[in-house]
């Protein structure tokens, strides 16, 4: 409404939590300003800060889905991933265009199924009073205490961890819980004893010791990073490109 102002008057009314701003725009490449990227973002409620200097930024829009290129002076190219920027191998955006839909096709079957089993343990978290947040291939339990779900053959692994590097990784998720959440060990016992079918049950990591082990490795990190990307077809953006997939038939790795 604006401040120290006698007269005054409404600046700006945003109707809808969410919306597009490219929504009237056809099928097909377009160039696009640093405002409209942030702008598309913040329509899309995910957070994102991009203050780069940009050459040419362009958005591509093709069935429904979106992907933003940026060229540089010398010409190559970069994918957007919010504020950041991987480089491509094949300078010519028009060939990103026409293979978004292979690209997006190849990941998505596969990330579907992962995203979908992911939703299920997370559920059973926030049954039993867990936060059950999902970023990349991490579910919070609370702040210290969180699950890795494995995007190769979906076991998960319970861990606690005080950063990146101090991890300690349990042998069950409820090893894990009773040891640093009896609160909600507690309702997870409750939970089990009604169904013998419970996720956090059947789905443990079959290969790790008996006690708990230190985990200094940060590999977990990063295939959560790739799979961060992958996970924003679901808010029909495109932020990834792995051109080896495209030349790989029945094929696909997600770490």
């Amino acid at each position: 409404m604006g401040y120290h102002n006698e007269n005054p008057h409404l600046k700006t009314f945003l109707i809808d939590n969410d919306y597009d701003c490219f929504s009237d725009y056809e099928d097909g490449i377009f160039e696009v300003t640093r405002e409209q990227y942030n702008d598309f973002y913040r329509g899309k409620n995910i957070s994102m800060t991009f203050q780069r200097e940009i050459n040419v930024l362009y958005m591509l829009k093709k069935n429904g889905y979106y992907g933003f290129l940026h060229k540089s002076r010398s010409g190559s190219l970069t994918i957007l991933n919010g504020g950041a920027m991987k480089k491509l191998e094949i300078q010519d955006v028009q060939y990103y265009y026409d293979n978004m839909d292979a690209m997006i096709s190849t990941i998505k079957t596969p990330l579907d199924k992962f995203t979908s089993f992911q939703k299920q343990v997370a559920d059973i978290v926030k049954r039993i009073g867990g936060v059950g947040t999902i970023h990349g291939c991490i579910i919070d339990i609370d702040f210290y205490n969180h699950i890795y779900v494995n995007p190769v053959d979906l076991s998960i692994t319970g861990y606690w961890a005080s950063d990146i590097i101090n991890k300690i990784v349990y042998p069950s998720i409820p090893a894990l819980l009773e040891e640093n959440c009896p609160a909600i060990f507690g309702e997870y016992v409750k939970l089990l004893k009604g169904n013998s079918e419970n996720l956090l049950a059947l789905k443990q990591q079959t290969n790790v010791t008996i006690l708990s082990q230190i985990y200094l490795d940060t590999d977990i990190y990063k295939a959560s990073r790739e799979l961060k990307k992958m996970q924003k077809l679901t808010s029909n953006i495109l932020s990834f490109w792995y051109e080896e997939i495209l030349h790989k038939e029945n094929r696909i790795e997600l770490t």
